[in-house]
């Protein structure tokens, strides 16, 4: 950690000694003209379909976030974007073993990466596919923007994503621009954090961009054994961008990335009833029926009772073994793009990541030895290719997108730190799996202007992903069984757009996205050893408008939207024949949904400009088939029925050029279903936020300030759980942070 904070702080250094002799060297020099923020002036620029265009005239749903909202409305990890973008779901997973996140887009998402299941949602930062649930909580340091993209994305994106996809684009090497600017954080908890970064351009033709982050916060849920917290977590951050342009059509972007995310410590409330009951005739008992009935009497154990369970809504009784997770990540991203005719474009895009996970969980929640305490490892290793032909043709009337996709990810079998202790035993892992995965995949994607008004949409792809799955003993390394599969997908886009006027656009979209099947985790009593489970297919129907008025000083922009949805892959939770914790994958039958969603914008004066969302979901089984544990008439998971968020920014300009923000903005989760399974599941609370935030900008520009406060009235809620009590434990409630009160202190060179 010191290593790393050192090299934070030297970034910061950096930024700080070189921003100051710029300073000297030009005495004389204007402050930096602030640009205008994209929302003020209403022309919010995507790349949801790999391009540049205005959010106005992309018939895609999706919501858009600038450096300056992202500030505004305190959005500061992953988890706080489902705070402003609709219909999505997103929460640190216990389930997951802490460490962990799992995202939702229209009640499509994901618990496990574990166990061979793959996102419904696709995390990309940079254009790289991010390969794990795994440290993917991200922090927000040094973002161009964010882009929720909702709705299957397979034609546009060089792996499939059923449910849709989340950009993150870091601010880039800049060829022609200093640029240095360092911020710190301090809050509730003992949160403190420092951010750096400096861009410095180099002869004309090159830039370099460094950045570096050290955030720490303490956790917020005592620990009753202990007197200690849980949900503290530390992210260390460092990030080294080139960009190289050596002529006006060519450039080439190098860049690397370390980080490490610690969470010390999974935040959740158990509140019983932890004591089990007998099982009814010809049911199997629970672990710690059997714990307490022959295990505990014969060793003079103390029994599991509702004397564990949490005395407080923010406190655990604490575990036998410290419950953690530890993510370290890395990775290198080559892009380059040659403008070699006149609107063509050949772009390539190389990567290469590793994660490494150590994580522990406790599934009793006890110091009790009834079942838990395993210290997992979990190693994954991913390439990509990707090479895309871009550009206008036609006179401009042909605009597209295409491109060849390779990723090649391994996951090498890893022999735990600590075995699982179950009914007082210690359990011997005695074999481990090895997955592999090669996906290869044909796109194009695009639009064609059939008028001046009328334009047809359209895109195509292919792909094929080869799976396979090694289980070998341990500690011999001999094969116990092997596995292997092709999944084959056409995936297609079709649509028409119509511009009404200049500023009302309508588009009608149809569909089809793709979810690779594969093999579940390896059981000696299962024959096939590794049972498989079907891909997921969906095709949805989507109308949008998006539309301004009085001059674009009000937006609204609503999105309609029918999914057809079959094979669903269901997790269940259940034990094997030891009693450890086995998460599995089936396939339902079908599902439909239904919903809408509207974003909008209002500029009543040129100080204050309102804002929000609103979301509604309807979504059901239409048959089950074969699953176990659900019915037609169980809920999907994490498919809150209504979400919504209202803000308000007011802005204060002063004669000196000083300039003083304000910002509040509430958001809004309905009632949801935290897991799939009806044994398991747990209902989620609905519940409401308030974040507040001012923030003063000096005459100068280089200098801010910004008190702020996160979850206002110090509601209570929960952002996910499982409930174990029927197999091995209790419910466990995943809790979101109480109120935190903090400051915010920018510096820009």
């Amino acid at each position: 950690m010191k290593a790393n904070f050192l090299l934070a702080a030297s970034v910061v250094s950096i930024a700080l000694t070189v921003g100051a002799r710029a300073q000297e060297a030009e005495p004389t020099a204007q402050a930096p003209r602030e640009a205008a923020a994209p929302e003020a002036a209403g022309e919010i620029v995507v790349t949801a379909q790999r391009r540049e265009q205005r959010l106005q005239d992309a018939p895609v749903a999706v919501t858009a976030l600038s450096p300056a909202a992202l500030d505004q409305f305190s959005i500061t990890t992953a988890r706080d974007l489902m705070q402003v973008a609709p219909s999505l779901q997103v929460s640190t997973s216990a389930n997951a073993g802490g460490g962990a996140a799992t995202f939702f887009l229209r009640g499509m998402g994901q618990l496990q990466s574990s166990n061979g299941a793959e996102p419904a949602v696709g995390i990309y930062v940079d254009d790289l596919y991010y390969p794990s649930l795994q440290g993917s909580i991200f922090d927000i340091v040094d973002l161009a923007g964010v882009e929720v993209l909702r709705g299957p994305q397979g034609t546009l994106f060089g792996r499939n994503t059923i449910g849709g996809a989340i950009r993150y684009n870091t601010k880039g090497a800049s060829v022609s621009d200093f640029d240095a600017r360092i911020t710190g954080r301090v809050g509730s908890f003992d949160r403190y954090e420092i951010m750096g970064s400096v861009n410095v351009p180099i002869g004309g033709i090159a830039g370099l961009r460094l950045t570096g982050g050290h955030l720490q916060r303490d956790g917020f849920v005592r620990i009753q054994s202990t007197g200690g917290d849980a949900g503290g977590s530390r992210t260390d951050l460092m990030r080294a961008q080139l960009r190289i342009e050596p002529m006006a059509d060519l450039y080439v972007e190098a860049s690397g990335q370390y980080s490490e995310f610690k969470l010390d410590g999974i935040a959740y409330n158990v509140p019983g009833p932890l004591t089990p009951v007998a099982p009814r005739p010809g049911s199997t008992p629970t672990v710690p029926y059997v714990y307490n009935t022959t295990i505990a009497p014969a060793r003079g154990l103390p029994l599991y009772t509702d004397a564990y369970r949490s005395s407080c809504y923010y406190c655990q009784y604490g575990t036998d073994f410290p419950e953690f997770a530890d993510v370290r990540y890395e990775n290198a991203l080559v892009r380059a793009g040659w403008t070699f005719a006149p609107g063509l474009e050949l772009k390539s895009i190389t990567g290469w990541q590793s994660t490494y996970t150590r994580r522990s969980s406790d599934q009793d929640s006890t110091p009790l030895p009834v079942n838990g305490g395993i210290l997992n490892r979990e190693r994954v290793y991913a390439f990509s290719q990707e090479l895309q032909l871009n550009g206008r043709l036609l006179g401009n009337r042909l605009n597209f997108v295409s491109g060849l996709f390779y990723y090649n990810e391994r996951q090498p079998g890893q022999v735990p730190e600590r075995d699982n202790v179950v009914r007082g035993a210690s359990v011997p892992t005695t074999s481990i799996g090895s997955r592999a995965l090669k996906s290869y995949a044909a796109y194009i994607d695009g639009s064609f202007e059939l008028s001046d008004r009328l334009t047809l949409l359209g895109g195509f792809r292919v792909s094929r992903d080869d799976k396979s799955i090694v289980q070998t003993a341990v500690p011999s390394g001999a094969t116990l069984a092997s596995g292997d599969k092709t999944f084959d997908s056409t995936t297609y886009r079709v649509g028409l757009q119509y511009g009404w006027t200049p500023d009302i656009m309508t588009y009608f979209n149809v569909a089809s996205g793709f979810r690779a099947g594969g093999f579940n985790l390896y059981s000696a009593t299962n024959t096939p050893r590794f049972q498989p489970f079907d891909p997921e297919t969906a095709t949805s129907y989507e109308f949008g408008a998006r539309m301004q008025f009085l001059n674009r000083r009000i937006t609204i922009n609503p999105t309609i939207f029918y999914v057809n949805w079959s094979k669903i892959q269901v997790q269940a939770i259940g034990t094997d024949i030891n009693g450890v914790v086995v998460r599995s994958l089936q396939n339902a039958g079908a599902a439909r949904s239904y919903g809408f969603e509207i974003e909008w914008s209002a500029a009543i004066t040129d100080e204050l400009r309102l804002g929000g969302s609103l979301a509604y979901l309807n979504v059901r089984y239409t048959d089950v088939g074969n699953a176990t544990g659900i019915t037609v008439n169980s809920d999907l998971q994490r498919s809150p029925p209504i979400t919504f968020a209202l803000n308000a920014v007011h802005t204060k300009r002063f004669g000196s050029g000083a300039k003083l923000v304000s910002s509040i903005n509430y958001s809004f989760n309905d009632d949801q279903r935290s897991t799939a399974t009806d044994a398991d599941t747990l209902m989620l609370r609905a519940y409401g936020l308030v974040n507040a935030r001012l923030e003063f900008t000096e005459a100068s520009g280089r200098f801010t300030i910004a008190p702020f406060v996160t979850n206002l009235f110090d509601k209570r809620y929960a952002v996910g759980g499982v409930n174990f009590y029927a197999n091995v434990g209790a419910a466990r409630y995943d809790l979101g942070r109480p109120r935190e009160i903090g400051v915010m202190l920018r510096a820009t060179f």
